[in-house]
């Protein structure tokens, strides 16, 4: 172990120097800078490299600290989030209606996923060096493919969000300064080739270990990215993939750590009651993972509470929850932080009428369809604390107390699965005496699962002109969700992006998904809080069908052009 830790250590330092600089992310430093040769020269070195991607991945997407502006890639002030600080607030995290070229959250996202690509590039390029000693080719192509995915990953989220861009596959000698953009259909190509080497080499999902991606996972972005190419039938053939694999399925029935789990109900009275179902299941701490019954799953975040290379706990409670906690009863007594399916959030992040109201009302399924059931919705809050006279009564508008906060930030639709269960209790309520754990959580968070890859299949056969197909894969996932049937008259891509919505909240990279659909305008100016309250406008010309070439990237870029989307020059 401490061998491996010393390896790791290595790798670290070594991607951190031939990772970009702070003011020119495409400018590499030179490679010798730290000596490679320490890390990469054997399979547990390279191990310890994907481990170091891995952990990358994790803090740059998910954030390293308390950040809630990571979240705007999850639907956070854009269609399916707004800010929970009042009925009128305006918080943004991003301008959407004025965005430019130096906006800060565009040039981190570019800068994200240009750091994944230099370091999977490492990686790759490394397993060839002569000094490498591998037991087979086997075991260097199984590293090679997930570490091919990755960059797949990756330029497949840039091809969506910026179109056409600089592409490079190598380790570079030393700094450069002639990036140019390729095409669109170029970087989804070199998606393609990545990714179907990657599904020839990668371990199926009964063969991974721990933190490992499986073939699975190629499999279900390749789809994603045959569509966008315009290449339905591939795309469809993609997802079959992950559907007709026996390795995966949908959970249909109850399963993992907290299957027969009680609660006394929001209200905290009377006796205790069983609680939850199949879909509540699915994001429980400790469900996650093939190894614990989710054969769902396809590809997770890996947190170990407390645990070695654990990393981060994630915020998703702390800010995409109501500041019902805090809220006073009309005779003045507080509310209690109680640990049982509440945790400790602060009423940030507010969900929008679309995502808490509009799409539940379809096909009279609103109340029987389980996401929108009390186990993973909480919608009704009550007076918690026995000392006031209103103990067990429903909050109610009218009787509100403002404290400083307004009924709007403290009691709104709360999605469950980002709430552990059973908090590990890092702190104690002093007023309360139960522990929570302020907000944080050391569940994982699915980056895919089979569900989607049935939406994505749906939309390969909609695109293709099979409604009929398309609507049996909805189905598939709304049958799972107790939801009535869809037609194949009713399918288009609003549908499917209500049923993604329904089925992935606080999941899907919402973003990236508008923009590869080319819905993203159309939905701010539909769905988003400000859009609505302001009257904003969006200015025509290609603004915000593709997101802007940070300005930082095009001046370092001196010896070449990086030219700029239309709608920003």
């Amino acid at each position: 172990m401490k061998k491996l830790n010393y390896i790791l250590f290595s790798v670290l330092l070594f991607f951190v120097a031939v990772s970009c600089d702070e003011d020119a992310l495409l400018t590499e430093i030179p490679k010798d800078f730290q000596t490679p040769e320490n890390s990469f020269t054997t399979k547990e070195g390279f191990e310890a490299g994907m481990a170091s991607l891995h952990s990358t991945m994790h803090s740059s997407i998910f954030g390293s600290s308390d950040q809630w502006q990571k979240f705007v890639h999850f639907g956070q002030d854009v269609d399916l989030a707004v800010s929970g600080l009042g009925e009128d607030a305006l918080w943004y995290s991003i301008r959407w209606n004025t965005m430019t070229p130096d906006d800060e959250t565009v040039l981190g996202w570019w800068r994200t996923y240009y750091s994944l690509i230099f370091r999977a590039n490492t990686i790759i390029n490394r397993a060839d060096d002569p000094v490498v000693f591998w037991n087979s080719e086997e075991e260097k192509n199984e590293i090679v493919g997930e570490a091919k995915f990755i960059r797949a990953f990756a330029y497949h989220f840039l091809a969506n969000m910026w179109g056409g861009v600089p592409i490079t596959l190598e380790e570079t000698a030393g700094a450069r300064f002639d990036y140019v953009r390729s095409t669109q259909s170029e970087v989804y190509e070199q998606c393609v080739e990545d990714l179907t080497f990657a599904t020839q080499w990668m371990k199926t999902v009964d063969k991974i270990k721990g933190g490992q991606i499986p073939r699975g996972a190629a499999y279900h972005l390749l789809s994603e990215v045959y569509i966008a190419m315009g290449k339905y039938s591939e795309a469809v053939t993609a997802a079959s993939g992950v559907i007709d694999d026996p390795n995966y399925e949908l959970m249909t029935e109850r399963f993992g750590k907290y299957k027969d789990f009680t609660f006394y109900g929001y209200d905290y009275q009377g006796e205790q009651e069983p609680w939850g179902d199949v879909y509540w299941d699915l994001f429980r701490d400790g469900n996650f993972h093939r190894s614990q019954g989710n054969k769902e799953a396809i590809w997770n975040t890996n947190l170990v509470y407390l645990g070695e290379g654990s990393g981060y706990p994630l915020t998703f409670e702390r800010w995409w929850g109501p500041y019902c906690w805090g809220a006073k009863a009309p005779d003045g007594v507080q509310n209690l932080l109680m640990d049982s399916l509440m945790g400790r959030p602060v009423g940030v992040i507010r969900p929008t009428k679309y995502a808490s109201e509009d799409i539940w009302n379809f096909k009279d399924s609103k109340d029987t369809d389980i996401r929108n059931s009390k186990y993973n919705i909480q919608r009704d809050f009550y007076w918690n604390n026995p000392a006031s006279d209103h103990y067990g009564q429903l909050v109610k508008k009218e009787d509100y107390i403002d404290q400083g906060s307004s009924y709007f930030r403290s009691i709104y639709p709360y999605f469950m699965k980002f709430v552990q269960a059973v908090h590990y209790g890092q702190e104690v309520d002093k007023t309360s005496g139960q522990k929570h754990d302020n907000g944080r959580t050391w569940k994982d968070v699915y980056l895919m699962r089979v569900a989607e890859t049935y939406l994505l299949r749906a939309e390969a056969h909609h695109l293709n002109g099979r409604n009929e197909l398309a609507a049996a894969d909805i189905n598939v996932v709304r049958s799972r969700a107790n939801a009535n049937p869809v037609d194949a008259a009713d399918v288009d891509l609003d549908l499917i992006l209500d049923e993604r919505a329904r089925e992935l909240y606080g999941e899907e990279f919402r973003v990236n998904t508008l923009l590869r659909m080319g819905k993203l305008k159309e939905y701010l100016r539909k769905y988003h809080h400000a859009t609505q309250v302001q009257n904003l406008t969006y200015p025509d010309g290609g603004f915000l069908e593709l997101l802007p070439i940070p300005q930082r990237e095009i001046e370092a870029n001196k010896d070449a052009v990086l030219e700029q989307n239309p709608g920003y020059e």
